[in-house]
């Protein structure tokens, strides 16, 4: 059983977790919970991996993580609107959440519903929910969500032809790659996960 000290800690780490999607410093949990010594920190994080609330990972920065997730730990991500696995579509922003129950903590991140069947052959299917995470770089084994002349948005692979034109492919034998000039495209992020509603 915790101590009121090592609730208080523990409950930081995990808002701590939600908020940066990383594990606090000794030094941060400390500020956070209001003490100067970080041997005393020190303490309660070992009494709650020996209570087995969280795991030391050893050789890592940062080097523990959440062990148990109890349903009063809760996270969601924002649902930014649809995708196309097809032809591009508008971007419509969603005003609705997707609960995900603390499966992803990384603020970065957001959900976007895929529309069409374009990148089946990667196992993105119609309907499914993609995991996004924010990031503005062209990454050529990655499928990437791209903004297409700042108002229709894709889930596609990239490939850089040369420095002024950029070629968009989908992950289906029977649809081609097509190509648009650098300047017409925008990275919005990595699909880091995906969530298929049955």
């Amino acid at each position: 059983m915790l101590t009121k000290k090592e609730k208080e800690t523990y409950d930081f780490i995990i808002d701590f977790q939600r908020k940066y999607g990383q594990f606090p410093l000794l030094t941060e949990i400390a500020d956070g919970i209001g003490i100067t010594s970080k041997g005393v920190v020190h303490r309660y994080v070992k009494s709650l991996v020996d209570q087995d609330k969280i795991q030391k990972i050893r050789y890592k920065h940062r080097g523990y993580m959440l062990k148990k997730i109890g349903s009063d730990i809760s996270f969601s991500i924002k649902k930014l609107g649809k995708i196309s696995a097809g032809g591009p579509i508008e971007a419509i922003p969603d005003k609705e959440i997707l609960e995900l129950n603390h499966i992803f903590s990384n603020e970065k991140c957001f959900a976007l519903k895929v529309q069409g069947n374009s990148m089946i052959d990667a196992g993105i299917n119609d309907g499914d929910w993609v995991i996004i995470e924010k990031n503005n770089k062209i990454i050529k084994s990655k499928v990437l969500a791209i903004l297409i002349d700042n108002q229709e948005v894709t889930l596609k692979f990239a490939k850089l032809v040369d420095k002024k034109l950029i070629q968009l492919i989908p992950a289906n034998k029977n649809l081609k790659p097509k190509s648009y000039n650098l300047e017409r495209i925008e990275v919005q992020g990595i699909v880091i996960g995906q969530i298929r509603v049955l």
